[in-house]
C-alpha cells in the first residue's frame, strides 16, 4: 500500500507543477512530453539534478507522444519524494516543457 500511496502522491505533485501525467494508480508514472527532443532534454535535466526518469520516445511510442517514465516504490520518503518534484519543476523550466 505505501507504493500506491507514494505514487499517488507523486503524480498528484506533477500535475499540480502543471505536467501532463495520465490518471492511474500503477507505481510507473508517465510524464508526456511530446517531441522526442523534449523528452531528452528533460531528463538530462533531471539526471543533473539526481532524478533519474528515462525518455521514451519513437519507435517505443508514436511519435508526438514522447514521454520520462518515472517509478516509485515503496522505499522512497516524503523527503526523496519533495525532492523529485523540486527537481521536476526546475528540469521542467530549465527544458522549456514548463513556463517561466
Amino acid at each position: 500500500r505505501a507504493v500506491l500511496a507514494n505514487a499517488a502522491r507523486l503524480r498528484q505533485g506533477l500535475a499540480g507543477l502543471g505536467f501532463r501525467v495520465p490518471p492511474g494508480e500503477t507505481p510507473i508514472i508517465p510524464v508526456l512530453v511530446g517531441e522526442a527532443d523534449q523528452a531528452l532534454r528533460l531528463a538530462e535535466e533531471l539526471l543533473a539534478r539526481g532524478v533519474y526518469a528515462p525518455a521514451i520516445r519513437p519507435p517505443a511510442v508514436p511519435p508526438g507522444t514522447a514521454r520520462l517514465r518515472v517509478t516509485v516504490s515503496a522505499a522512497h520518503a516524503s523527503e526523496e519524494l519533495d525532492a523529485a518534484l523540486e527537481a521536476f519543476a526546475a528540469a521542467g523550466r530549465a527544458a522549456g516543457v514548463l513556463p517561466g
